[in-house]
């Protein structure tokens, strides 16, 4: 795989350039950025793809290692890299809505498929419906929202999803779990079976 590094890609509209590598800080070569490539790339395109297509996902992808290519040689000490490039995914997947008019939020379609194919099932079989869970999940906030997708959806672990959203683990714990909670007491899903919620986002 050959790396291209352009100057002007940034981490989003709002994120300054950075003023270049430290000194002494370890240095990322392209034997580096290629293996994380080859870590990654389906992780990332099974998020994108979930959330607009597979053709459309695979365009926003190669934006997204473009630009974290980029970034990257030049902060070389940033101990999370693996947050830094699902924050440049996030933001590429709200420039795509935003072009089209729609919003990034999680639906319905993204948890049933997380519940019925991936290793959550146990956690997510208790509110996988996909109707009424669609409407549940409207009454949860964006923050809720994120939190789920980064958890379920993109599979990461716990500590990624903290460090992509820039909160604490314990805070991401606490966030995730009243999510959850909030799922399986939400009156759109009366009837439904109930799942213990201690444990799960802990993982």
């Amino acid at each position: 795989m050959t790396v291209q590094n352009h100057s002007g890609a940034g981490l989003g509209r709002d994120t300054a350039e950075p003023s270049g590598p430290i000194l002494g800080a370890p240095v990322v070569d392209e034997g580096m950025l290629t293996a994380f490539y080859e870590a990654h790339v389906d992780g990332v395109l099974t998020f994108l793809a979930r959330k607009v297509g597979r053709n459309d996902g695979g365009e926003i992808l190669s934006q997204v290692f473009e630009e974290f290519f980029s970034w990257w040689p030049k902060n070389p000490e940033h101990a999370k890299p693996v947050a830094t490039l699902y924050q440049i995914a996030r933001c590429r997947l709200n420039d795509h809505f935003r072009r089209s008019g729609r919003v990034l939020i999680i639906e319905a379609d993204d948890l049933a498929l997380a519940a019925v194919s991936g290793a959550h099932h146990g956690e997510l079989a208790a509110v996988v419906q996909r109707v009424d869970l669609g409407a549940a999940l409207t009454e949860l906030t964006e923050r809720e929202q994120q939190a789920l997708t980064l958890r379920y959806v993109a599979e990461l672990a716990v500590k990624d999803c903290a460090e992509v959203l820039e909160v604490g683990i314990d805070n991401m714990k606490k966030t995730l779990k009243m999510a959850l909670q909030k799922l399986r007491h939400s009156p759109r899903l009366d009837g439904y079976a109930t799942a213990r919620t201690a444990k799960e986002a802990h993982r």
